[in-house]
């Protein structure tokens, strides 16, 4: 892992953690409300661990929060610049997904 995607992860853990408070959940009740363990949740919030898209908005739907909000780069422009090619093409690919079912109703 490079210093871009250690700096990613941590980012969609600060994100996690913050709307996490903003819920007002620990940890445990929201790895409950996933189905993740509360090790897991930890792994995410500290940058460990990189949720993968499913368990993004599993995250996402159990905050009360858009899953584009859990993620560095879709609201930021400038940031998504910075993202290494991988990164950017799989971020990219998520917003086209979530704006696709948001259009659609799904969402």
């Amino acid at each position: 892992m490079d210093d871009v995607e250690r700096a990613f992860n941590a980012e969609i853990g600060r994100r996690v953690k913050a709307a996490r408070a903003r819920a007002k959940l620990t940890q445990e009740l929201l790895a409950r409300k996933t189905g993740l363990t509360r090790g897991s949740i930890t792994n995410i919030e500290s940058g460990a661990q990189a949720p993968p898209p499913y368990r993004l908005v599993r995250l996402a739907s159990a905050l009360g929060v858009e899953p584009a909000d859990l993620l560095p780069g879709l609201r930021e422009p400038s940031h998504a610049n910075e993202l290494p090619d991988y990164l950017a093409d799989t971020v990219a690919s998520f917003a086209s997904a979530v704006d696709r079912r948001a259009r659609d109703g799904q969402v």
